[in-house]
Parts: C-alpha cells; sequence; structure tokens
C-alpha cells in the first residue's frame, strides 16, 4: 500500500520535531559547557587574588613597626586586586564574587590601617621623646621655654589622636577576619587563608600596643604641666 500525503506529513513533522529537539540538547550542552568553562575560569583567577592577598596579610602582621613603606606596598596590591576582581564578570558566580571582594576589602583595610597606625605611633614616640628633651632643661624655664614647651605638648596630643583614631579602626577590622574568612572558605573551600588565631594574636598586639602608648603618653602629660 502506498502512503499517503498524510502519513508523509506525519512523518516528516516527527522528523522535524526530533531534529529540533536534537539541536536544542546539543545547545543545552554547549552552553552549559561553556558556562562551566567560564565558572572554572572565574575559580582560578579569584583564589589567585585572594590566595596573594591572605599571604600579604601573613608577612605584614608579623612586620616591625618601622615597615611602613613595605605595608603601604601590600595595601596598594592588595587594592589592584580588588579592582581586578570588579572588572571580571560576576556572573558565572556571583556568591563567590561577593565572598571574594568583601575578604580582598577587609584585608586592604587592615594593611591600610596598619601602616597607618605604625606610622602615627612613630610620630607620637619621636614626639614624646622631644618633649622630655626639653622638659629635661626645666632649669632655664622662661616665656619661651614655656611656650616651646606647649607646643611640644600640643604634637604629642595630636599625634596620639590620629594614632588612637586609626589602631582602634585596626583593632576593629582585625575582629571582623574571622567573619570575612569564613564567607571566602564557604565559596573556595580549597584555598589556604591566613588563620583566624593569627588575627587574633595581632589583635591583642594591637590592643597592648595601645596600652602602652596611653601611658607614655599620660606620663608626658604629667611631665609637661606647667605650674
Amino acid at each position: 500500500m502506498r502512503p499517503t500525503a498524510a502519513s508523509a506529513r506525519g512523518a516528516i513533522s516527527r522528523s522535524a520535531a526530533f531534529g529540533l529537539a536534537a539541536l536544542l540538547f546539543v545547545s543545552a550542552l554547549g552552553y552549559w559547557g561553556v558556562a562551566t568553562y567560564r565558572k572554572v575560569q572565574m575559580h582560578k583567577a579569584v583564589s589567585a587574588l585572594v590566595r596573594d592577598s591572605s599571604e600579604r596579610l601573613t608577612a605584614a602582621l608579623v612586620l616591625e613597626i618601622e615597615a611602613v613603606t613595605r605595608l603601604d606596598e601590600h595595601a596598594q596590591e592588595v587594592d589592584r586586586h580588588v579592582i581586578e576582581l570588579r572588572e571580571m564578570s560576576a556572573s558565572p558566580d556571583r556568591p563567590l564574587a561577593a565572598a571574594a571582594e568583601e575578604y580582598l576589602l577587609t584585608v586592604r583595610q587592615i594593611l591600610r590601617e596598619q601602616a597607618a597606625s605604625n606610622r602615627y605611633r612613630l610620630q607620637v614616640e619621636a614626639a614624646d621623646e622631644r618633649l622630655r628633651e626639653h622638659m629635661r632643661a626645666a632649669g632655664r624655664r622662661s616665656a619661651g621655654w614655656i611656650a616651646e614647651a606647649v607646643r611640644a605638648k600640643d604634637r604629642v596630643e595630636k599625634s596620639y589622636f590620629d594614632y588612637r583614631v586609626s589602631s582602634g579602626a585596626l583593632e576593629r577590622l582585625l575582629a571582623s577576619y574571622p567573619s570575612a574568612r569564613k564567607k571566602m572558605s564557604a565559596q573556595l573551600a580549597g584555598v589556604s587563608l591566613l588563620a583566624d588565631e593569627s588575627v587574633e594574636a595581632a589583635r591583642k598586639r594591637t590592643l597592648a600596643s595601645s596600652k602602652r602608648v596611653a601611658a607614655s603618653v599620660e606620663q608626658a602629660r604629667q611631665l609637661a604641666s606647667v605650674h
């Protein structure tokens, strides 16, 4: 029996449907493959930025107080990492991008405030020493001597105010690090990040340093009392 026109059209329609379904399936596979590739590449790029930032933070927290320039360099490099991250497309993995930005910004600010805190602490120490030297010449008091004592004390107070602000900001940032690290670890389980314990130790050193500087400044205030 010869096939009717209707049955022929039906066969063609079924063939077309199968062909369309196959095309859609191949397209979906292709899209999934591209999306997976983009996500993998993004993970690699973000991992490199985060890892380098963590290593810089690790090195920075054990630097001597005089290494302000080196701290500034670390902060500038992490700032470039932030810019690079923001230039990436977040679409392959938005949660990863958000966690990475929070982590990088936290590290960058820690480095900045550590540099500022160290810089102001050195200024406090220098101003304190100049004031003490001036006060040791108390036997030669005069109107000019008293005026200079007041100026020297004011320099100590200004430097100490700047130090207290930056040191307080540094302590708060160090306290916020575990939260940023936890979010980052949840998105990049394999990346090595500076341990919370190391950052907590740095936070305690910051608090101890603040107390020592406060005690020294208080001694300078008492020494500079002019009656």
